[in-house]
């Protein structure tokens, strides 16, 4: 059976050796009545969590907070659970593969629908970030499988860091009151601006990286030569084929 997992993880973030030191560590202290599902089990339901505090947002930006505080609570159940199994050893390497990508899917659709049915957001700049997020999510996989390797950070940048920074928009928005900022005549939120920046950062990393890509892959994988039929001997042809004809 062929491969459907990476054997080559490629996490380049830049909170990388942070987690590295932390997660395994809380994986030992976690009681063995938790499960590695369990922890996506939390991750999705504080993504669900996450998108209702942003609808919730049209009636007090204190709902803020509470996005804030589950956004953190998404990052423990959802970098934990993947840990948890490396530290006990029971890891399922096609299983994981499917059940994780299919959790960070689904919690970016609740992340960018609650955006988009917030104050904070236009709902086609949520569009486009879910967009990008999605193309980049492809990109993984389709590295995964032809190349063998896992790629989950794109210029030093990679979830974690896409929580932090919406933990520190979520503040930033709190304290100014949701403030719009007007550009080229159009006033725009700063949820706005930097979802604008967000889709185009993604939309740009997909074209530069899908280009590289294909590159590593075409000098892996060069073209065959031409096949050249080998001259057919006279002999054969003047005896009809050899059939006796």
């Amino acid at each position: 059976m062929e491969r459907a997992v990476a054997k080559k993880r490629v996490n380049k973030i830049a909170l990388a050796r942070f987690e590295r030191w932390a997660l395994p560590r809380m994986a030992q202290r976690l009681p063995r009545w938790v499960t590695p599902d369990m922890l996506t089990g939390v991750g999705l339901l504080a993504a669900a969590g996450i998108a209702a505090s942003y609808w919730l947002t049209r009636y007090s930006l204190d709902w803020l907070w509470l996005a804030s505080a589950l956004l953190v609570v998404h990052w423990w159940g959802d970098s934990l659970d993947g840990t948890l199994a490396r530290v006990r050893r029971i890891q399922r390497e096609r299983y994981g593969f499917y059940v994780d990508h299919q959790s960070d899917a689904l919690s970016a659709l609740l992340f960018f629908s609650g955006l988009a049915a917030s104050p904070l957001m236009h709902p086609l700049i949520a569009a486009a970030l879910l967009v990008g997020y999605y193309l980049l999510m492809i990109l993984v996989s389709l590295v995964t499988i032809a190349r063998d390797v896992f790629k989950i950070s794109f210029a030093g940048l990679g979830p974690t860091e896409g929580r932090l920074l919406l933990i520190l928009a979520n503040t930033v928005v709190w304290a100014l009151a949701n403030p719009t900022i007007v550009v080229a005549g159009r006033a725009l939120s700063l949820f706005d601006l930097l979802g604008l920046v967000g889709a185009g950062g993604m939309l740009g990393v997909y074209a530069v990286t899908s280009l590289i890509e294909r590159a590593k892959l075409a000098a892996m994988d060069p073209p065959p030569q031409p096949y050249e039929e080998p001259p057919v001997p006279e002999a054969v042809l003047e005896d009809g084929g050899g059939r006796g004809v």
